[in-house]
């Protein structure tokens, strides 16, 4: 679990569940954990605890375009939802 030595004060009891096949891509310089999706996205998640994120007021789970497939970095959902956030990886992967 990459995450835990990127984000030492990340609560693992506040990770879902990571699906498999997802990989763990977290870096230290990132504002929280990060997991490539395998089609395209990348996905991160965000701190449980507002005040411990970078920006207080963004959601818990943002799902990006993988940079090493499309060359970009761009947002592609927002949600504090858990389900929704696999519902849009599986829909548009």
């Amino acid at each position: 679990m990459a995450y835990l030595t990127e984000f030492p004060d990340f609560d693992p009891a506040t990770m879902p569940a990571i699906p498999a096949g997802w990989t763990d891509t977290s870096w230290h310089n990132d504002a929280c954990p990060a997991f490539n999706t395998g089609k395209g996205m990348v996905v991160f998640i965000d701190f449980a605890d507002p005040a411990l994120k970078e920006f207080e007021d963004t959601k818990r789970f943002t799902i990006h375009t993988d940079p090493e497939v499309t060359d970009s970095n761009d947002v592609l959902f927002e949600t504090d939802d858990w389900n929704e956030c696999l519902a849009f990886v599986a829909k548009e992967g």
